[in-house]
């Protein structure tokens, strides 16, 4: 039983986390312009990544484990023309633009550690990556939702810090699946434990 355990709690266990590290800020309206997308209101706090932020690189949302990981967009108000590219094992692939609807997902198998995303503009500042490095001014900035979820917020450098030049959710779905075989063999040690026990009984009734 412990070794059933021990299967479905490695499929299941895993969670999203922010590094230590970074700058405090917080969410500043009238400034922030994605507040109906986002549920993100006046004073909610913020914790900012870049190339100034205290910790240097190899810090940002992080994955306990191998595991599923959803991206849903929530929207963009820039000049610049931005991006989020995800990296799921094939190197770095664009997920949305600018042009994606509201609230579209999408879903991606990764292992664990940072969280293999990345922020792209047209701008001179290039990309901010989840963890570094992070182009010229560009930054990061992560809204805790407190359920295991992040809201990832982009600042592309343009000459504003109101945090609403992409955001991004993304929470973390599930640990990565166990295959029917490993199902079927658990079923059967169940079936070996159940026959166990009725033998038992049988033999001292």
């Amino acid at each position: 039983m412990l070794l059933v355990g021990t299967f479905v709690g490695s499929a299941r266990a895993m969670v999203l986390t922010l590094d230590a590290g970074g700058i405090a800020d917080n969410i500043s309206t009238p400034a922030f312009s994605l507040g109906s997308t986002t549920g993100l209101t006046d004073g909610f706090p913020l914790t900012e990544y870049s190339n100034s932020a205290p910790g240097g690189l190899d810090i940002g949302l992080r994955l306990s484990g191998p595991g599923q990981v959803t991206f849903e967009y929530l929207g963009s108000e820039a000049s610049d023309i931005n991006s989020l590219e995800v990296d799921s094992g094939g190197g770095f692939a664009t997920v949305f633009t600018q042009g994606t609807a509201i609230n579209f997902e999408q879903t991606f198998s990764l292992v664990g550690g940072l969280v293999p995303f990345r922020f792209v503009t047209s701008g001179a500042g290039g990309s901010a990556e989840n963890g570094g490095p992070f182009g010229g001014i560009l930054q990061i900035a992560f809204a805790d939702l407190g359920n295991g979820s992040f809201i990832a917020l982009f600042g592309d450098g343009a000459g504003d810090n109101d945090h609403d030049d992409f955001a991004v959710k993304i929470s973390a779905v599930s640990g990565v699946p166990l295959p029917p075989a490993v199902w079927l063999f658990i079923s059967a040690i169940l079936g070996l434990v159940s026959f166990t026990r009725m033998r038992r009984s049988q033999k001292t009734a």
